[in-house]
């Protein structure tokens, strides 16, 4: 069990911290006790409640009474939370006006020894639960501290929301294994758009976090502007695929970025660069208990870890659906996603993950969905980054680095896609179907040059 494995860290220690209390690496048993036995007729908890120390208690106390535990999203819609609740057989749900019953009747067994359920970023209406056992979640917190050392114990502020396992396993419980202080903001505090991030890296005095890659570009303009953060050690970044130009300007700013690649399905983190072990433009090699191979240019996970989606069997060779190969140095590349992939009507295969990467790397960009199946040449929605951003130049630099079948042909510039608008998942992710329906019915083009 965790708390078993945090034991031996100095009692005085801080362990948890947020704005209103702090509890030690002594008090955390304690703690977890008293919610333990106010879960004593719960049969599964869904926790909804923001960033803070509660959450991790009351997460803790339910994987120690060995209740399924379902954290809930705040970027979920109420349709997306009625499913969860509702798939899962939530009997209790802790929420900021307490626990209380939800009079939903249990839908059938959940597999044997699932401690977590968690659900997928959002990309449909009804995403899917993948059920996870706590000894799986416990390998990946594990094969993170073994992969960084005892050199990045410190700090560290969960940017993300708890309900994101990647930073629930990764973060939090990871960081508790080494020994960290986790410090747990509010989600209120960086601003809908993370524009208060720097203030509360640096105020918190942060030695690490994770990060999405497109919070790391807000970050790299406000460190530009408002200064280095010097306390920082350790930055990882994913979610999606990220140009090694990025990681690169962003180190030359000062911030230790580090790529790495994780599924749900594998109780969050596959694999990670470190300062120890990195090669930019990769995701990094696998973490000790990984064993992955490539089919078919498709990464699959032997024995991922799952139970199995809820009312489904887990597979003993997972396929990821994501396209990638490993290197002569053993790091692990992504290179798309198999169900992307753009077929041009000159038969060339382009994984729009490239593209977008590459457009995403320029400072003129904030945001960019390339398209294009079943046509002669590809287009690109664009979100500027600004009312002065030079658009066309900035894709015509992109398109220096493309071969003529990859090159942008046209552009049409389109609000910010939002999760508001239902263009974004809550972690940052476009929602490729919704935006292009959005924008390409209708649309005018500003033709650059370019050949087939």
């Amino acid at each position: 069990m965790l708390l078993e494995a945090i034991q031996n860290h100095p009692a005085n220690r801080t362990a948890l911290r947020d704005e209103k209390r702090t509890v030690s690496y002594g008090e955390l048993e304690h703690e977890v006790q008293i919610r333990m036995n106010g879960l004593k007729d719960v049969l599964v908890l869904a926790l909804a409640l923001d960033n803070a120390v509660d959450w991790v208690l009351w997460d803790l106390a339910a994987q120690n009474a060995k209740i399924p535990c379902v954290p809930v999203p705040p970027f979920f819609s109420s349709e997306q939370t009625s499913h969860l609740l509702q798939s899962a057989g939530v009997s209790h749900i802790l929420s900021p006006q307490g626990l209380r019953g939800t009079g939903i009747p249990r839908q059938g067994a959940l597999p044997e020894g699932t401690a977590k359920i968690t659900f997928t970023s959002g990309t449909t209406g009804a995403p899917k639960g993948v059920c996870l056992p706590q000894t799986a979640m416990e390998k990946v917190a594990k094969g993170i501290v073994e992969v960084l050392g005892d050199g990045f114990t410190g700090r560290h502020v969960c940017v993300l929301p708890l309900s994101v396992l990647l930073e629930n396993v990764a973060g939090v419980y990871a960081g508790l294994m080494a020994g960290c202080t986790i410090h747990l903001t509010s989600l209120s505090a960086y601003g809908e758009r993370y524009e208060n991030i720097h203030d509360v890296l640096k105020v918190t005095c942060a030695n690490s976090a994770i990060l999405m890659p497109e919070i790391l570009r807000v970050l790299i303009k406000q460190v530009a502007a408002h200064g280095p953060l010097t306390d920082l050690k350790f930055l990882a970044v994913g979610g999606s695929k990220v140009d090694p130009s990025m990681i690169m300007h962003a180190r030359a700013t000062g911030l230790p970025v580090y790529e790495g690649y994780g599924l749900s399905e594998c109780a969050s983190v596959v694999s990670l660069n470190t300062p120890y072990d990195d090669e930019p433009g990769t995701v990094g090699k696998l973490l000790p208990h990984v064993k992955a191979e490539i089919e078919d240019g498709e990464i699959c996970i032997k024995n991922p870890g799952f139970l199995g989606y809820i009312g489904e069997k887990a597979p003993d060779f997972f396929h990821t659906g994501d396209l990638g190969n490993k290197n002569k140095n053993g790091f692990l590349l992504i290179t798309g996603r198999k169900k992307n992939i753009l077929i041009t009507s000159y038969g060339r295969n382009v994984s729009p993950e490239w593209v977008e990467s590459l457009l995403l790397a320029r400072p003129e960009i904030a945001q960019a969905i390339v398209y294009g199946d079943a046509c002669p040449h590809l287009s690109t929605l664009i979100v500027p980054a600004n009312q002065a951003s030079d658009i066309g130049d900035a894709i015509a630099k992109v398109n220096a680095k493309l071969p003529d079948y990859a090159k942008i042909h046209d552009f049409q510039i389109v609000p910010p896609f939002t999760m508001a608008d239902g263009t974004l998942t809550g972690t940052g992710r476009p929602r490729r179907e919704n935006i292009l329906n959005l924008y390409t019915k209708e649309k005018t083009y500003e033709l650059l040059q370019s050949t087939a």
